[in-house]
């Protein structure tokens, strides 16, 4: 009669053959998460910065522009009237988007790269067109990808800005 002794090299050799199949089946999937989440974290930092050049156009009642540099790494620099005196000059503020993680695919001819709020929050350019509608800036990630996606910022007239996700990654 033989004792409980533990598991045979067998057992052990074929529990980690399908160890290394999960392993190989999950990666490639956890990779693709980590992108998606990185162009999501994009869409959402330019998000954010226009609605902070938003709330200073509010805040001072003046216009405030945020300019759009479309080629990687997308950065968008934050150009404002100075300030009522005694206060200091405010260096412009500068977001980069990590390289990888997106690049500007479209952006409206129009607005010529920038994107102007006014001192009431609304948007002090020509409208878009069609009109009622939205401009548009698309971002594509991940860079290098067979299969990018894309998300949409719209920006719209009275000073909304939406994220729209796609609803099918690849």
């Amino acid at each position: 009669m033989r004792g409980n002794r533990g598991f045979s090299l067998v057992e052990l050799l074929v529990v980690m053959v399908i160890m290394a199949l999960v392993s190989v089946i999950a990666i490639p999937w956890f990779v693709k998460i980590g992108q998606r989440n990185q162009l999501k974290s994009a869409a959402f930092e330019v998000q954010t910065t226009l609605l902070a050049a938003r709330m200073k156009a509010v805040k001072r009642n003046q216009p405030v522009t945020i300019v759009i540099n479309n080629v990687a790494p997308v950065e968008l620099l934050t150009v404002e009237p100075p300030p009522p005196a005694p206060t200091p000059t405010l260096v412009p503020g500068r977001l980069a988007l990590p390289s990888t993680a997106a690049v500007l695919y479209a952006t409206p001819a129009i607005a010529g790269g920038a994107v102007t709020f006014g001192g009431d929050g609304r948007l002090a350019m020509p409208a878009p067109t069609p009109t009622p509608g939205a401009y548009e800036y698309v971002l594509r990630g991940p860079v290098g990808a067979r299969t990018p996606n894309q998300i949409t910022i719209q920006a719209w007239p009275n000073g909304r800005i939406a994220v729209i996700t796609p609803t099918h990654w690849y």
